[in-house]
Order: structure tokens, then sequence, then C-alpha cells
């Protein structure tokens, strides 16, 4: 698939209304020398994974592996890597786009990708000169190389979001006589032909030749045109669909409904459509660069055993031929006609296209180039015949022993391509919520609280999250992480849960979990007491804040954790917490104590036991829960050591939806 212009721009008019200056790249993933992945972070905001490619730009939910080496991945890593992303952007129509990055120390980076020919990256600075390029150009018209400036390309025909009826006009009145209206209008409008053949459709117009159209049917025309792509640039005139070859492979995407439209897939979204589309084509891409030496190989050995099969059909041929010969010499003998000199074999043989040639003065009959020497009797020289006949024939079979070895050879190598094909794969991201990069739980009565896994995310929960309708929790003791809870002041003397669940939290993620400790103290205070900076002549570690002023305590707080499995809008997760919080949303719930085992250890162990719950009512949910990775267990148990006080079963699956 191709994308054009006007759905390059409507993708890239989607992406700026997406992506807020407040996003910047976190990760440079390579795919393909010509594809890498972009995460984009954002302070609250989920993730966006970005493909940036020579096939177009879109938002992803595939999980892409790397299939192929490229140098550019480590430039492109260290020119925008931390860098915020100020915008992106197309000149006109054109099949280009640029994006913009400001790093920390206001470097600016441009990224230009072209996306016609074989495509092209270009890395520029902010007076457009190339500090990298793919591809390097020299043509006539343009010269891009590191060092020079960037030039856009010239253009292809009339800029289809600046066409007028004037300028489509004057378009008709340079072409030649016989040029026809589909190629008239493509060069007026820059416009790819299932889009020309669209607008010629519904504007009911038969006329063949261009210079034919009369005034009223060119107006008619250009509305189309106009209509056309306003449908495919706003998204509220969508229907998007996926076309989609015999063998349901996407092949095409479409934002709006077409007249011609055959073996399609409705989606929601044309970015959708991109993505599946594209994606695959990567895929593809990747799978071949994968396998190029086997398919190479695969293809030579089908060439030899192909030439096998003719000189198979070759050898029967004459064999087939030999014995019809000598049959019909037989024949001739029972009328006793016993002499190869007689007329009538003459006859005989030139009807099978034969005939006898002398070499080094010997005689020979030749019958489809296969030379028998001759006979004068009959009898004798069929016999010759038959026995020449039975030797092709086992040749024939040896012949197929060597084809039956080749298509051996092809099968392991076909064997082999499929292997890496199924490794060669894309799995869909979960989209997860801003607050799962933390540790979170939502609290019995329903507040959401956060927490910090370590000094960096301590600080990002204070700096960045942290709110003036929050309460803010530390525990009494050295290594304690911030936890908030969002959304909860003024609430602190309603009858409520959530103070001594969060101070359960913030005492056993602590480091008193880790030292063995039975109870802790923690206390909270409002947010206008955390104070980000250090006081004068001091310093502040990272994730450390000074409080000021009362604090209020939660004494003898047991150290006491839960685990559970939860669904998050349609997904299921593992997320950890005060043994009520947890217990209330959990479709199966582990309690942990201190002391006991490692977390690899423990993490394996509540694997197999939430399996073995969960397999006695749901073997689908067991069946992915099996594929969940270690590292989700891991992720969310206290730093430590932790034994399991018991497992229980919790709610239905109906019951257990957060969100």
């Amino acid at each position: 698939m191709e994308l054009s212009g006007i759905e390059l721009h409507y993708l890239v008019n989607k992406i700026i209304s997406t992506t807020t200056s407040e996003f910047y790249v976190s990760n440079v993933s390579s795919i393909t020398k010509n594809s890498i992945l972009l995460k984009l972070h954002h302070p609250i905001q989920p993730d966006i994974m970005l493909m940036v490619s020579t096939k177009g730009i879109w938002i992803t939910n595939k999980k892409y592996k790397q299939v192929e080496e490229t140098q550019f991945v480590n430039i492109i890593s260290r020119e925008i890597e931390r860098a915020k992303i100020s915008s992106v952007s197309q000149p006109g129509s054109e099949r280009i786009y640029f994006l913009h990055f400001v790093g920390r120390d206001d470097k600016v980076r441009i990224l230009i990708v072209e996306i016609f020919g074989k495509g092209n990256f270009i890395l520029c600075d902010e007076s457009m000169k190339i500090i990298w390029i793919l591809n390097p150009v020299e043509v006539r018209h343009r010269t891009l190389n590191t060092g020079l400036q960037y030039a856009l390309p010239p253009n292809r025909g009339e800029d289809v979001l600046q066409t007028t009826l004037e300028s489509m006009t004057k378009n008709l009145s340079l072409v030649a006589e016989d040029t026809e209206v589909l190629k008239w209008l493509g060069k007026s409008t820059s416009l790819p032909r299932k889009y020309v053949e669209e607008i010629i459709s519904e504007s009911g117009i038969n006329t063949k030749f261009a210079r034919d159209l009369s005034t009223e049917e060119i107006e008619i025309i250009y509305k189309k045109t106009k209509e056309l792509t306003d449908r495919v640039l706003n998204e509220k005139n969508h229907e998007p669909s996926v076309i989609m070859d015999d063998s349901g492979v996407a092949i095409d995407a479409s934002p709006i409904s077409m007249s011609k439209e055959s073996n399609i897939k409705r989606v929601d979204t044309f970015m959708e459509a991109i993505d599946q589309v594209l994606s695959n084509e990567i895929l593809s891409i990747g799978r071949s660069l994968k396998t190029e030496e086997t398919d190479r190989k695969i293809l030579e050995l089908e060439h030899d055993l192909e030439e096998q099969n003719k000189a198979k059909m070759n050898v029967l041929l004459k064999s087939k031929s030999l014995r019809s010969v000598a049959h019909d010499l037989m024949n001739l003998s029972s009328f006793g006609i016993l002499d190869m000199n007689d007329r009538s074999v003459k006859i005989l043989l030139e009807k099978n296209d034969s005939k006898i040639v002398q070499v080094n003065g010997i005689n020979y009959v030749d019958l489809l180039n296969e030379r028998v020497k001759l006979e004068l009797s009959i009898p004798k020289f069929s016999s010759l015949l038959f026995s020449r006949a039975k030797e092709m024939e086992r040749g024939a079979t040896n012949i197929d022993k060597a084809s039956d070895e080749l298509k051996s050879r092809i099968e392991k190598l076909q064997g082999q391509t499929q292997k890496i094909h199924e490794k060669v794969q894309f799995s869909t991201l979960e989209s997860r919520q801003w607050y799962e990069r933390y540790r979170w739980f939502l609290t019995t009565d329903g507040h959401l609280v956060i927490g910090g896994r370590d000094a960096s995310s301590n600080s990002a929960v204070i700096r960045k999250h942290m709110t003036e309708d929050d309460i803010v929790f530390h525990a009494e003791i050295h290594g304690s992480p911030f936890f908030l809870v969002k959304n909860a002041k003024n609430k602190e003397n309603e009858t409520s849960n959530y103070i001594d669940e969060t101070a359960q939290a913030t005492v056993s993620f602590s480091r008193a979990w880790k030292d063995g400790l039975s109870s802790g103290d923690a206390y909270w205070v409002f947010p206008n007491q955390v104070k980000k900076g250090a006081p004068t002549g001091q310093f502040l570690p990272k994730g450390s804040f000074v409080i000021e002023g009362k604090r209020n305590f939660c004494k003898g707080i047991d150290l006491k954790l839960s685990i559970g499995l939860v669904k998050i809008e349609n997904r299921f997760t593992i997320v950890s917490g005060p043994s009520n919080a947890i217990r209330k949303r959990s479709l199966v719930c582990a309690s942990l104590l201190p002391g006991g085992s490692d977390p690899m250890n423990l993490a394996k162990k509540l694997k197999s036991e939430f399996v073995r719950v969960i397999s006695e009512f749901d073997s689908d949910l067991a069946n992915y829960l099996k594929k969940v990775l270690l590292d989700d267990f891991i992720r969310v148990l206290p730093t430590g050591q932790s034994k399991i006080e018991h497992i229980e079963r919790g709610l239905s699956v109906d019951d257990v939806k957060i969100g």
C-alpha cells in the first residue's frame, strides 16, 4: 500500500492533535532500516508508540521486534532521545512529513521522512542543514547529502489542497488532444488513481478525452474532487475499512466508503486500518530479510526440481515413441515384411517423425533425437527399441528418486522458514493507564492511590502528580516511598478507610518489609507542607522532600500486603496493595507477609497458584494467565523476601472490572 498525500495529511493532523508538546521521546527502536518506533512518554497521559517509516507515520498498538539492524537508530537516539516532540508537519499534500524535536538544551532537530520512491530519512538541524541521510540524492533537480541544505523535490503536479476551478480548467487547456480524463485529473490534483476513479464515477461523466469535457462537466468534477478531499481529511466523514486479499491478508486501507468495494473489513478508525495494513507490510519485509538466503536456496532447488520433471517427461515421451515404433514394426513383420529397407518401413518412420541417419558410416534411426543403431531385421530392430525404452523407463525411476530427494530438501528448508516466520510476529500492545507505571491501588471507598517504586518515581509522584486536592503519605522510616491519595483533601474526617489502607501500603512498601519488621508507623500531610527544594545550604537526595508543619500519625500499622488479579476495562492485570482494598476487587487474591522467598521464586509460586485457582472455573483465563510474564508479578512485590499467608478466590469475572 502507498499512502496518498491527503491520507498522510489526515494522519499528520491526527498525530498533531494527539501528541501535545509535553510528550518526549523516551525510547527509539529499530524495526527495519526504513522503519523506527518512537516511544513517546507523558507525565500523566498513556505512552504513545509512534511508527516513523518510509511507508508513512501512524500510532501503532503493535509490539515489534527488531528484524534488521541499522546505523540510523543509534544516530537518531543520540540526537532526539529525551527531546520533546514540538510539532509534526507536512508541506502541502506532498508525500513528505517533518517531525520537530526540542532537547533539554534547546537543541532543535528535524527528522524529515520522504515516502515516495525508495523512501528516505533525513536528519537536519534547525537551519535545515543535513546532519545524516539514509539515501543520498544526486539528480538534476536537487542534491541531498550530509552538510548540505535540505531542499524539497519539485512539485509532481497541482496540490489538491490548493486546486481551484480556474487552475483545473487551465490544466485542461495544456493537455494533448488524446489525453484521457483520468490522466488529466490525476495530474491536476496529484491524487492516486483509486480516488481519481472514484471522483469520475461519482460525477457520472462518460467522456473519454479531457479536451472533450464541457464547462459544466469540469465544474461537476471539481465539486466532486473537493467533496472527496473533505471526506478523507475530515474524520467525521470517515467510514474506514481494510481491504483483504483472497487469503485474508490486509493489503490496503481506505478512510472512506468507495463505490467499488469488495472483500473489505470495517474498522473503527483509519489509523487502526493503517496500522493493520502497513504493520503487515513491515512484518512481511522482516520475514523476507530473515529468510533471504533460505528462500534463495529454495528457489534454486525448485528450479532443479522443475528441470528434473522436464527431463522425466522427455524420457517418458521418448520411451513411449520408441515403443510405438517398435509395435508398428512388429505389425509389419506379421504381414511378412522383415527387412528394414522395405519402402513401408520408410513410410512408417516418417509418420513417427523419425528417420535413418548415417554417422561415421554407421546407420541409425533418429527418433526425437534418440538414436538407435539400425539392424536390417525388423524383429531384431524392434527388440532393440523395446530394450532402449525399458532403459529409459528405468532412468525415469532414478529421476523420481532424485526428485523425491529434492522435494525433501525443499520441505526441510520451508519448515525452517516457517519457524522463522512464526518468530517474526508482532503482538498487540495493551493500552495501560498512566498510573500503572507507579505502585497503585484503589481503596475500598474508590480513591486512586499512587506511590513511588524508587527515587526517580518517588520524585515523579510528587513533582508531576501531586495537586492541592491530594493527601501525601510517608512512613516514619528511612527508605520509604511517597504515596498520594488523589482528590482526597477535605475528606479526611469523613467515615473512610483510605487513611488506614494507604498507611498500610506506605509502611509495607518501605524498607521495613526488607528488614523483616512486623509493624511500622506512617503519617500524612497536605501538599502545601511538602517542599520540593532543599533549605538554603542543604542538599536533598533525589526522591527526597522536606515536610513542614504538623504530621498526622498512624501508629503500629501491620506490614501486610495482598496481590490480586483485577480487570481494567477489557484486560486483566496484577496489582498489589493493602489487603482489604485488593481483596474487594480481585478475581483471585494472595495475602503476603514479610520473610520467606525472594521475589523471583515467590513470583513463580504466585503465578502457579493463581493459574491453579482460576483453572477451576475459567480455563480460558487460566491459559491467558499462563502467558503473563513473571516480571508482571515481580514488579508489584515489595522489596525483600515475602511469604504467602493464604490464597483465596475473590469475585466473579463480571465483578472485578476497574474503570
